[in-house]
């Protein structure tokens, strides 16, 4: 009897002698990601399981059709968590999805990227071959890092089979507290409390007050008020009771994300100029020490681009409300760095079946 992973082997092996296209998919809870493509179905949720978990070496291995919640629940009876802290955007969201789509949650800049964790991982490229790349620990991994190449790729690479990942210790004490701040001072209001040492693993303006998390030990969390005090009495601050806050803004369960406008997300230095996209002050979150930018706006994705050009930023037009699915979605690619994405592409996929269009046209 053929096991899960030779089915799909089998499936890609199909569609090559067919030149059919397929389309990579889990639980589809982030299909609404990327361009949308119309392409037969490759479900990768028959391949589920975790195959190697070990606590004391923060070390985990698991099938990419595995759900994100087992995930989770796992890791939280050792009191460990993913680093990258990802979003889920709905109960089906599977361990591959995570790894395919590369999004990371707010505690990407403190903890870890999706990249970050990657130690290795097996893959079924276009030719039907199955691949592997990486370890299990981190000085197995050598070389040119094409287990990190995967995250992110929307699986127009390669069908994730498998990944080991590195997890990390829950912290034992977590606390929020809400400053009335603008957001022209947030981010240098974040970076002093991490010069200072203080256990900073989320921050976020929403245009009135930057919220800040603070995971650490009890003792240590016991004492944040009164350094508080100390450092920033400049500052009016009181504590966030709202514990759910969080994971609100992960899976973008906020408010702000449900009101049926295009949601643009904005990846960009720390002192980028984005002042002429944005027309109300609510219209706009601010997350990692004003490095990433949840956008409401009307302007065009060619006014969008061009500010993201001039200040080195990225942007993707994160959730499609208003404008069709033909529209350009990811930051257009330099032709030389187009170049090296279709290089890529025919490396790893020859015969273009593995969710073409679905990060760029074309590719």
């Amino acid at each position: 009897m053929q096991d899960s992973a030779h089915i799909l082997q089998s499936q890609v092996n199909d569609a090559v002698t067919e030149q059919r296209a397929l389309a990579i998919c889990g639980g589809g809870s982030k299909q609404f990601y990327g361009r949308q493509v119309s392409h037969d179905r490759l479900d990768t949720r028959i391949h589920t399981g975790i195959t190697e978990y070990a606590p004391t070496e923060l070390v985990l291995t698991a099938r990419a059709g595995t759900p994100l919640a087992e995930i989770e629940a796992t890791l939280l009876q050792k009191d460990q968590m993913l680093g990258c802290e990802p979003p889920l955007f709905g109960e089906y969201a599977t361990f591959g999805g995570m790894l395919a789509a590369g999004l990371s949650g707010p505690s990407r800049p403190y903890r870890a990227a999706v990249q970050d964790t990657v130690l290795g991982c097996t893959i079924l490229n276009g030719n039907g071959e199955i691949l592997r790349f990486g370890g299990k620990v981190m000085k197995n991994v050598a070389g040119y890092d094409v287990s990190r190449l995967m995250v992110g790729s929307l699986g127009c690479l390669g069908v994730i089979l498998e990944a080991t990942v590195k997890v990390v210790p829950r912290s034992p004490a977590e606390l929020t507290v809400a400053f009335t701040i603008g957001r022209d001072k947030a981010g240098a209001l974040v970076n002093d409390m991490r010069r200072r040492g203080l256990p900073v693993t989320a921050d976020c303006h929403d245009g009135d007050r930057l919220l800040v998390r603070f995971s650490a030990g009890d003792k240590e969390v016991a004492r944040l008020p009164v350094q508080l005090d100390r450092h920033y009495s400049f500052v009016d601050w009181h504590r966030y009771e709202d514990d759910a806050f969080w994971s609100q803004l992960k899976n973008h369960e906020l408010p702000f994300f449900t009101e049926g406008r295009d949601i643009w997300r904005l990846s960009v230095p720390a002192a980028a100029d984005i002042s002429s996209l944005i027309g109300n002050a609510h219209d706009v979150l601010t997350e990692w020490g004003g490095c990433l930018h949840w956008l409401k706006t009307e302007a065009s994705a060619e006014s969008v681009f061009t500010v993201m050009d001039a200040c080195n930023g990225h942007a993707s037009l994160f959730r499609q409300e208003v404008r069709g699915a033909s529209d350009q979605v990811f930051q257009p690619l330099p032709d030389w760095h187009m170049t090296w994405h279709r290089r890529l592409k025919t490396a790893f996929d020859p015969a273009g079946i593995l969710n073409p269009g679905r990060m760029y046209a074309g590719l």
